[in-house]
């Protein structure tokens, strides 16, 4: 087993998993994915929930704080968002050496629950037009999230996707501020050390009470879609939609729930037990490329070192059998051959087998 001892740089980033109420239906929520467009996707038709990168200047100004509290939000309404955890993955580690004490009183903001948030909410807005805020009589800070109208959207949303920073100053327009508290904590995904080009995303998911109007970001958005779990997932297997890693699995998470109320519930629960990170470990099994995770007998100690593919003298199926602890996946033109013999980091929910239905002739 060789491993790399230069450590590899990820590109920090946030997504939402948009939940969508549809009562009357066998799956009574939808979630919202996108298509990029052809200029910004990996391969054509890659689909991906709304989010994207941090911008340091946009998302980690110290004038966000001052502005929650200018329009009413205590801190002790910003605490309960940072967990106090000695296991938190790095992308959500605190920043900098200000104590929680001085959490208003720094240059810049030190909790990454807080930045990464930003972030989503930011993303979101700037890819389909839909912000996630609160106005001064919607300051319940409810589990549930808040969606607002926006006049001369379109203007609106390419300033903000051409200047980030100019989120505040909408925000400050509307007199609202973003919801970070119905974004509940889901997972945390990194790309495989050996990739040039690596990114680290925490997801969030968030819930509303019925489908809010969209507005695509041409540049980037090819195309917007409201669907049920299981139904992303049979897209991906007719080759419709194509998916990285993080989207299959956090799919096959989620087609075992099939009521909105019970999902919301379980999200809201599951999101102060912490994340993990997943960064896959990936073993060359005779041609067949394994992708260990965290809780598997093979994953390493420190898998940020790994900057190579290890290669592993046997098949995929001879791995399997000198393990006892199984979290991996193959990787083709998608996941395949999930295993989890263990219970889910973080009291999360365990991926479920997917097989595609036969077509009737």
């Amino acid at each position: 087993m060789s491993q790399a001892t230069a450590t590899a740089k990820w590109r920090t980033s946030a997504s939402v998993i948009l939940v969508a109420s549809d009562a009357g239906t066998s799956d009574d929520y939808k979630l919202l994915m996108l298509k990029r467009s052809d200029a910004t996707a990996m391969v054509v038709n890659q689909t991906v929930f709304p989010g994207g990168l941090l911008d340091s200047e946009a998302d980690e100004s110290v004038a966000w704080l001052q502005y929650f509290e200018e329009f009413g939000v205590p801190q002790e309404e910003l605490r309960p968002l940072v967990l106090i955890r000695d296991d938190r993955p790095a992308i959500l580690a605190p920043q900098g050496t200000g104590c929680y004490d001085r959490f208003f009183k720094s240059s810049r903001i030190w909790s990454r629950e807080i930045i990464l948030r930003l972030t989503a909410v930011r993303e979101t807005f700037e890819e389909v037009g839909v912000l996630l805020a609160r106005s001064q009589k919607q300051l319940d800070f409810g589990a549930v999230a808040c969606v607002q109208d926006v006049p001369d959207l379109e203007a609106w949303q390419r300033r903000v996707h051409d200047k980030p920073s100019e989120f505040l100053t909408l925000c400050r327009h509307l007199k609202v501020v973003p919801d970070l508290w119905a974004l509940h904590e889901w997972s945390a995904w990194a790309s495989p050390g050996f990739l040039r080009k690596g990114y680290e995303t925490v997801f969030f998911m968030a819930f509303v009470d019925k489908q809010p109007k969209l507005l695509e970001e041409p540049g980037e958005v090819k195309e917007t879609m409201w669907l049920a779990p299981l139904d992303l997932l049979r897209l991906n297997q007719m080759g419709e939609v194509w998916f990285l890693p993080p989207q299959v699995y956090e799919l096959l998470r989620l087609i075992g729930i099939k009521k909105y109320l019970r999902l919301l519930d379980f999200a809201v629960k599951r999101g102060r037990l912490g994340t993990t990170m997943f960064l896959p470990v990936v073993y060359n099994c005779e041609g067949t490329m394994v992708y260990v995770l965290p809780g598997d007998d093979y994953y390493v100690p420190e898998p940020h070192l790994v900057s190579e593919v290890i290669s592993f003298p046997g098949s995929a199926d001879e791995f399997i059998a000198r393990s006892k602890h199984l979290h991996r996946y193959a990787y083709g033109l998608s996941i395949k051959n999930l295993e989890l013999n263990i219970p889910p980091p973080n009291g999360h929910l365990r991926p479920l087998k997917f097989q595609m239905e036969r077509q009737k002739l």
